[in-house]
């Protein structure tokens, strides 16, 4: 076993989510994975999350799906990995010199650098790309400073500390999976980047259709209600109001979720347009920058607003996501319009008359 070694990583496009993030930060170092990940992350799904609500991308996760380029990744539950005789740093170290990231939850009490570090139990997901044994740390990816997505270095007794710090609430809690992520260089060649799958995706986003009828063979039937793309800004607007007069919360993370949307359709673009997949008229292209601006913007008075608890910065971001909804609305029609001149299918034209 050699004495160090460091799997490559990368910040990718979408960094609100550990479920989202980790597996995209190692697709993101492979040009195969990139046809995935761009021919995705188009539709939202929003959804009561106690008193608040949550804002986020509906698309397979590695967290509970397959995902084609990570085939033949693992997903061990910790009283499997109990049986591993040399502890978990071991097999942690012995995992990443096989090629493997290792995403796991440890209590952020025992990791420097997180918000909660020797102030508070709080378990949470971390993934580890490296390992340098002559001083003892891992290298790994997770929420630091300012809970930040970033990478940090963590001695091997506080990772061993911090893996055994807490007991998961029941066999299927998400705390209680170690998850080996690995990019699969056979089936991520085979992968084709799909645009008419991009613009059936926009299209469902923009009229705020439902897109689990394509998941139903793999996932559950959820009690409560979903709302679906474009949905969210009507439902954001409701939730200010609901906070304002104290009866619900209103979550910087929504807001953070919608401006990464924006600013990974803009890399999406760029992307389709570098490698001679599709070409966007400079008018829709203009549109598409000046709807992450926005998208910004309302994600900049969401943090006016918990810095000074004035509610004038939410009746201003009321006003700004329902202009954002306008003119993302206008930016995906042209789009539409735009592909089905040059002969591409109107997935949902149909749809359109209905809605």
């Amino acid at each position: 076993m050699t004495p160090s070694k460091r799997l490559p990583i990368a910040v990718p496009d979408i960094t609100s989510y550990t479920h989202v993030t980790y597996a995209l930060s190692i697709m993101h170092t492979d040009p195969d994975a990139l046809r995935w990940v761009y021919s995705n992350y188009i539709q939202l799904f929003t959804r009561e999350s106690g008193h608040s609500i949550q804002v986020d991308h509906y698309t397979p996760t590695a967290e509970h799906h397959l995902i084609p380029c990570l085939g033949g990744s693992q997903r061990l539950t910790r009283k499997t990995l109990e049986k591993y005789a040399g502890g978990f740093v071991n097999f942690a170290r012995e995992s990443i010199e096989d090629g493997y990231y290792v995403w796991t939850c440890v209590d952020e009490f025992y990791i420097p650098g997180t918000a909660a570090y020797q102030n508070r139990s709080n378990p949470h997901a971390i993934m580890i790309h490296g390992y340098e044994d002559a001083r003892s740390v891992f290298r790994l990816t997770g929420y630091f400073e300012n809970q930040r997505y970033g990478e940090a270095e963590v001695s091997y007794a506080d990772m061993e500390q911090a893996y055994y710090g807490f007991e998961p609430k029941d066999d299927i809690h998400w705390t209680n999976f170690v998850r080996m992520l690995k990019l699969n260089s056979y089936y991520k060649k085979f992968y084709e980047f799909k645009t008419h799958w991009v613009m059936e995706q926009l299209e469902e986003y923009w009229l705020a259709k439902p897109s689990s009828r394509r998941m139903e063979v793999f996932e559950e039937k959820l009690d409560f209600p979903t709302l679906w793309g474009s949905d969210a800004y009507d439902r954001l607007q409701l939730q200010i109001d609901r906070h304002i007069a104290k009866e619900g919360i209103v979550d910087h993370r929504p807001f953070y979720v919608l401006w990464e949307h924006k600013k990974m359709m803009n890399k999406r673009i760029a992307y389709m347009e570098e490698n001679d997949f599709y070409r966007f008229s400079e008018r829709s292209k203009e549109e598409w920058l000046k709807i992450e601006q926005s998208a910004l913007l309302a994600r900049n008075l969401e943090l006016k607003y918990l810095v000074s608890f004035n509610n004038r910065f939410l009746e201003q971001l009321k006003d700004q996501l329902a202009a954002l909804k306008r003119e993302e609305s206008l930016a995906i029609e042209r789009t539409l319009d735009d592909y089905a001149r040059s002969g591409g299918k109107r997935y949902l034209h149909i749809l359109k008359e209905e809605a």
